[in-house]
């Protein structure tokens, strides 16, 4: 799933090093990071982000190796620069929603 950024525009993603994840580079070039972390309900998850913009949080899939998680994160990064969306494989579209018979915490 793609969904916009919170901020339009943005820097596209530059050659930092010729290297098989050159992307993930230039996040951390950018003072920017990536993640992997188990998340409870979701599983593996790799994201990548910088101080102003999540780029891609990506679910890891049956059988994918950590390295191969890696490569789509890379590849989700360049996407969603290019395109100035966030790749969201985590979160529902539309959000969370609260169960049923809870009451907001915004009411």
């Amino acid at each position: 799933m793609e969904r916009g950024p919170r901020r339009p525009g943005g820097p596209k993603p530059r050659s930092v090093a010729k290297t098989p994840l050159a992307n993930i580079e230039w996040i951390l070039a950018e003072h920017g990071g990536i993640t992997l972390s188990e998340i409870s309900g979701v599983g593996c998850v790799a994201a990548a982000a910088d101080p102003e913009t999540c780029y891609a949080m990506l679910a890891r899939k049956d059988g994918e190796t950590v390295l191969e998680l890696l490569h789509r994160l890379d590849k989700a990064i360049a996407t969603a620069a290019e395109k100035n969306v966030t790749i969201d494989e985590v979160n529902p579209p539309g959000g969370f929603k609260p169960p049923k018979g809870t009451k907001s915490r915004r009411s």
